[in-house]
């Protein structure tokens, strides 16, 4: 009996885990967690300090690493992520690595999160929730803003710049971020 009970307290802890990450899967828009690479964030890093960016905010932030590198920066910087485990694991991370302050994060949907204030949006995300974010960024963010698309571009808008990290892989290459000004690349068809 007591390997009954043993197994029911497991198969609990591991259906806690596993449903913050399997439920997204039945969203709208099905936005898995992929860790972003060193490289993608020293493209980001290289994209906030040539623009002076003093405020981001990261739609989808996962394990809330680019926020808190950009942090240490001295960049204040707000995670929006749909998965309540992540954004538990971000902010224990920002505040071990000492910019609690700084790297703020927050359960929530990232089509619902105010990005009004914000130098710069950064998103990892999936080509298919590209034309609602375009919809979203458009008329949200101040047209001196900055979105930095990592993985994949947006779909309609041109970017004002063009990053990819000098160590490419072949294939398609994840390691690039395209950077945007809602002013200047929003097509006007």
């Amino acid at each position: 009996m007591e390997w009954v009970a043993a197994g029911g307290i497991a198969l609990a802890g591991v259906h806690a885990i596993a449903v913050p990450f399997v439920l997204p899967a039945f969203r709208k828009h099905c936005l898995p967690y992929v860790a972003a690479t060193a490289e993608q964030i020293s493209l980001v890093r290289r994209a906030c300090e040539a623009r002076g960016v003093r405020h981001l905010v990261d739609l989808g932030s996962g394990d809330g690493v680019v926020c808190i590198e950009m942090a240490r920066l001295g960049i204040r910087t707000h995670g929006v992520e749909l998965n309540p485990i992540l954004v538990w694991q971000s902010r224990l991370a920002a505040r071990r690595a000492n910019v609690g302050r700084l790297a703020t994060f927050e359960r929530g949907d990232l089509f619902r999160a105010d990005i009004s204030s914000a130098d710069a949006v950064a998103l990892f995300v999936v080509p298919a929730m590209m034309p609602d974010l375009e919809k979203k960024l458009a008329a949200e963010l101040r047209p001196d803003a900055l979105v930095l698309a990592g993985r994949f571009p947006l779909e309609t808008w041109t970017p004002v710049d063009h990053l990819v990290h000098p160590r490419a892989s072949s294939g398609y290459n994840v390691n690039q971020l395209w950077v945007y000004e809602p002013g200047l690349s929003i097509s006007r068809m």
